[in-house]
C-alpha cells in the first residue's frame, strides 16, 4: 500500500544505509495533527524499529497536538509511545467525523490522542 503525501503534510523516514525501515506521515486536520500511514518495512517488522521511530520523533509530537487511528490490535504499541485511547465525542470535529467514516467503512481501529511530554 502506498500513500500520497500533501506538501503540508509532515513525511518522517527511518533509513539504515539507504535502506527505507519506516515512514509516517503527520497531517494537519485544522487546528490539529492527525498520524497516518505508518509503516515499517515487512523484513523489519517485529524487531523493535517501530517503537524505536516513534521514539525518535517524540519531539516533533510533543509540539503537536495529535491524533491517531490505530488497529485495535496496536493500541498497547501506541501506548507506549505517549498515545492514550479517547472517546471520538471528546476529540475535534474533523477527526472524530473521520474516525466515524473509517468505522463506518469496517476497520477495526481506535481513537487515540498523543499526551505531549516535556521537549
Amino acid at each position: 500500500m502506498r500513500a500520497q503525501a500533501a506538501k503540508i503534510d509532515e513525511v518522517f523516514v527511518l533509513k539504515q544505509q539507504h535502506k527505507l525501515l519506516a515512514a509516517l506521515r503527520l497531517c494537519p486536520q485544522d487546528d490539529v495533527w492527525l498520524l497516518r500511514s505508518m509503516c515499517v518495512a515487512e523484513d523489519y517488522r517485529g524487531q523493535g524499529i517501530g517503537a524505536y521511530f516513534l521514539q525518535q520523533i517524540q519531539p516533533a509530537l510533543n509540539k503537536k497536538h495529535c491524533y491517531s487511528f490505530p488497529y485495535t490490535h496496536l493500541e498497547r504499541f501506541y501506548q507506549q509511545a505517549g498515545f492514550r485511547p479517547i472517546n471520538p465525542g471528546l476529540a475535534p470535529s474533523s477527526i472524530a467525523e473521520k474516525f466515524q467514516q473509517y468505522t463506518d467503512a469496517g476497520k477495526n481501529i481506535i481513537l487515540m490522542e498523543h499526551q505531549s511530554g516535556p521537549d
